[in-house]
Formats: structure tokens, sequence, C-alpha cells
């Protein structure tokens, strides 16, 4: 009974520890910074942590020869899986097979981005170039994509005015666009636990599967059993 309650004491506190929201700071300006704080701890997760080296150990003398070296390289298992795919099912199965993987990720991203909320959002672009035609004319082209994108994340994550913002100006004077983009948020591990769960066997495993199985014949359904009865004379 004692080791009941404490695995119920365990999953409680796992439970819990799981509802507590992960904040994250990002910040863009040329180099991403992207920094995660979990209770009291706080880890910078881009760009990654440079490790330190490692003291170089001296190298004795070793009796064995050398071996030789060939130029021969191991191919690629995922290349050779991916070649025998399209020998199996041509060129426009395996198009589809992605267009399909995509598509499923996209739905399944597009779910956790709901569980993610946005406290303080800004996105600034500036548009610029030594062409004034071409310069106008990519200004036109990031406004038509920028301001629906972030509308529909800024819809997704509840993020709303004031706290989101987005702005896209032009000035011919600047060479190349430029972009400034500073994020804050939140989410509870427990929705990244449930979707990732989710997307690994509902989306990952079906496509695996079926990828690897390419090629191979299906196997057949086994013959059902006779239920008939002797009759007796």
């Amino acid at each position: 009974m004692i080791v009941l309650w404490i695995l119920l004491g365990l999953i409680a506190l796992i439970f819990l520890l799981l509802c507590i929201p992960v904040r994250f700071d990002l910040n863009y300006n040329g180099e991403t910074t992207v920094f995660a704080r979990y209770l009291f701890l706080k880890y910078r997760m881009l760009p990654a942590p440079e490790k330190k080296p490692e003291p170089k150990k001296e190298k004795k003398p070793s009796e064995k020869k050398p071996e030789e070296k060939t130029d021969e390289k191991k191919p690629n298992p995922l290349l050779q899986q991916v070649k025998k795919y399209k020998e199996a099912e041509g060129l426009s199965g395996l198009l589809t097979l992605a267009k399909d993987l995509l598509k499923a990720t996209g739905t399944r991203f597009g779910k956790l981005l709901k569980h993610i909320k946005l406290k303080d959002f800004d996105l600034y672009v500036l548009v610029g170039g030594e062409d004034a035609a071409e310069t106008a004319m990519l200004y036109g082209e990031v406004c038509a994509g920028v301001y629906p994108a972030v509308s529909v994340l800024l819809n997704l994550t509840n993020c709303k005015p004031p706290h989101g913002r987005v702005s896209v100006d032009l000035d011919y004077s600047v060479k190349e666009p430029k972009i400034l983009c500073t994020a804050r948020g939140a989410v509870r591990p427990l929705f990244v636990v449930h979707h990732g769960v989710q997307y690994l066997l509902r989306t990952l495993l079906p496509f695996y599967q079926k990828f690897q199985n390419a090629g191979k014949p299906a196997a057949k359904p086994a013959a059902p059993a006779a239920n008939k009865k002797e009759r007796t004379t």
C-alpha cells in the first residue's frame, strides 16, 4: 500500500512539474538569441553554449602499424531508402509522401501553437536596395507575406495589440533588408509532451512504416476459417 501511495505521489509531482510553464525570450538582430526559464533555472538555447576545449593528451608511440585509409565511403542508408522508394512508387509517389508529411507536421504544429502564449511580440522589417523599382516590388511582396503570416501567428498564440506589433518600412538609402524581432512567451511542457507523442505515434510512425515497406508485397489477409458443420445422416 505504501508503494502505491509513493507511485501516486510521484505521478502527481511529475504532472505538477509539467503544468508549470516554461518561459522563453527570443531576440533576433542579425543573430538569434533564445533564453528559456523554468522555475529558478535559466538556460541559453541559442546560440549554444561553447564547450570548453579538453586538454590534449600526449599520445604514446605505439608499435602497431597505422591502418591504410581507404577512400571508399559508406553508402548513406537514408539516401538508399529514398532511392528504393522512388523506384517502387515513382517520383510522384515520393513527392506525395513528402507533401503529406509536411501537411501533417504543419497541422500538428498549428495545434501546439494554440498552447503557446505570446506575451509580447515585435517584428520590424526594413526593406531597401539599390534599384528603386525592384525595391518597391520587394516591399509589396514582403508586406503581402509578412502581415498575413504574423496575423495568423498572433491569433493562434492569443497575442493581441498592443502586445503584438509588426511593421514593414521602406528606405531606398539602405542597400540590404534588415529584420529585427523580439518575443516573450510561455508554454506548458504538458502540451509539448502530449503533441510530441501524438506526432510520433500518429504521424511519424505510419509514414516511417510506409517508407520502409516500399516495394515489399502487401501481406495477404488470412483466409477465414470454415464454420461449416458436417451433416450427419
